[in-house]
């Protein structure tokens, strides 16, 4: 892969996030990692940083890794890799390895700490900001029953972008 300024970046995020999904990657050498399926979260700037922010679960295992880790990656694959995605999105790393069961390659990046996904086209390598809980205050009610039926909510990450690679 190669590093590219982020400038040079241009794919509909609408369409990576949405339609596509990327797979966050956190975790560590020390600590391990684990992946996720994300499709709710987009790309801007913020603080005059380059962002992205991520909405993950509490009760997922992924949640973990971030809350120790303060990094992560996104990793956008192609749609050759539309069954894999759907796994990492579906199974919990507590109970599967999901890059033995896929046959993705987990990349480690020196610089970044961080683990991202050889095959991806598109990879963003990221350190937390900020974090915050989501709560129902505020909420709108068809959001809450639509989104949160069993109360899981989320915390939204925002992500300092430090590399930007593609294929």
């Amino acid at each position: 892969m190669r590093e590219l300024d982020l400038k040079e970046y241009k794919r509909c995020v609408f369409d990576e996030i949405d339609n596509k999904w990327g797979i966050i990657t956190a975790g560590d050498k020390a600590i391990g990692f684990n992946g996720m399926t994300v499709s709710w979260g987009g790309l801007g700037i913020l603080w005059n940083k380059p962002v992205a922010y991520i909405f993950v679960r509490k009760s997922r295992y992924t949640h973990d890794f971030l809350v120790k880790s303060k990094s992560m990656s996104i990793s956008f694959l192609s749609d050759e890799y539309k069954k894999a995605k759907g796994f990492f999105g579906s199974k919990s790393g507590r109970n599967f390895d999901k890059f033995k069961e896929t046959g993705l390659t987990p990349s480690y990046d020196e610089k970044t700490n961080t683990y991202y996904i050889e095959e991806a086209d598109t990879v963003f390598l990221m350190k937390v900001l900020y974090e915050i809980e989501i709560t129902d205050k505020g909420m709108p009610e068809e959001v809450l029953e639509k989104c949160y039926p069993t109360k899981d909510m989320h915390t939204m990450y925002v992500c300092e972008i430090l590399r930007y690679l593609e294929k």
